[in-house]
């Protein structure tokens, strides 16, 4: 086990910044580097600096960041969601990532995780310089998504992030919509995910509950099942066999369609389940066995 340091850490993004805690293992040269960033609506004070510290006592360096418009970071409107703008915040941090002396940059892994993790997939496919990826449970596919999301408010959500997009191209305010309910119109309506949030929310970090509903839009079009083939690096998918809004069906054609580049894990409990208790244990032990084998500390 290794000591560590927590540094601040701040990284432009056009005329934004891009906060993140920097954590580093104290007498490693040059260590692996693992950038994380949270779930979809969420800051990285939600339950994720539990798996970073981890990682650093193992003698990983580890990059956790807000994307932009969330948490420490800036921009506006407060607490956007922007698929295009948070894979760019992802390659900002690799380019960042790249010109540092203290860590190893050939040797990066991408963890992510719901959201995130459809990003780090994603990233595995079009990026050359990414040693490893680890995507814990991943929405994959939009149109799956879409499918389970219930009948009664797709027209309703439509149309409100219909008006949110339209309005926001003539600077008008946001239209909201919440992230989640346990039965009503929201981003995630189901019992599951809504007690699920509340468990990993911060009460020190500000969270509003609400986005700006142009997401579910991109939400739905987003399709990181599609590009997984293109991958040719070790990748570890942890699957929650009873994720209410991303059927395990698509989660396990993804890791098909990755071939032998797989490690795959399919666990009998519910999207939010990683963070608590037995399964957040399991999940760290398993994330450090896999990093182990394929990437190991120097």
């Amino acid at each position: 086990m290794f000591a560590y340091m927590v540094e601040p850490l701040y990284v432009k993004s056009g005329k934004d910044v891009i906060a993140a805690d920097f954590y580093h293992p104290h007498n490693i040269d040059k260590p692996p580097i693992i950038l994380m960033a949270p779930e979809f609506a969420s800051l990285r004070h939600f339950k994720l600096a539990q798996f970073a510290k981890r990682f650093a006592r193992a003698g990983y360096a580890v990059v956790l960041f807000d994307y932009r418009y969330w948490g420490g970071s800036t921009g506006r409107p407060r607490e956007l969601v922007s698929i295009d703008e948070q894979i760019e915040d992802w390659k900002t941090m690799i380019s960042h990532l790249m010109g540092r002396k203290s860590i190893d940059i050939n040797q990066i892994i991408l963890w992510g995780s719901g959201l995130s993790a459809g990003y780090v997939l994603h990233l595995a496919s079009v990026l050359k310089n990414i040693k490893a990826v680890i995507a814990q449970v991943p929405f994959v596919d939009g149109t799956e998504y879409a499918k389970v999301y219930p009948i009664q408010y797709m027209t309703k959500a439509l149309k409100i992030s219909t008006k949110d997009y339209m309005g926001a191209k003539i600077a008008l305010a946001s239209k909201q919509i919440p992230v989640v309910e346990p039965s009503g119109l929201s981003i995630f309506p189901a019992h599951d995910y809504y007690e699920g949030y509340l468990s990993i929310l911060n009460l020190d970090a500000f969270w509003s509950g609400e986005i700006p509903a142009r997401v579910f839009f991109s939400l739905l079009k987003f399709r990181p099942i599609l590009d997984v083939q293109k991958i040719q690096i070790p990748t570890l998918i942890i699957a929650a066999k009873n994720d209410s809004l991303m059927p395990i069906e698509a989660v396990r054609e993804t890791a098909t369609n990755l071939a032998f580049f797989a490690e795959y894990q399919e666990w009998d409990m519910h999207h939010f389940d990683i963070y608590h208790g037995k399964y957040f244990e399991k999940a760290i032990l398993t994330q450090l066995d896999f990093l182990s084998k394929t990437i190991g500390t120097s």
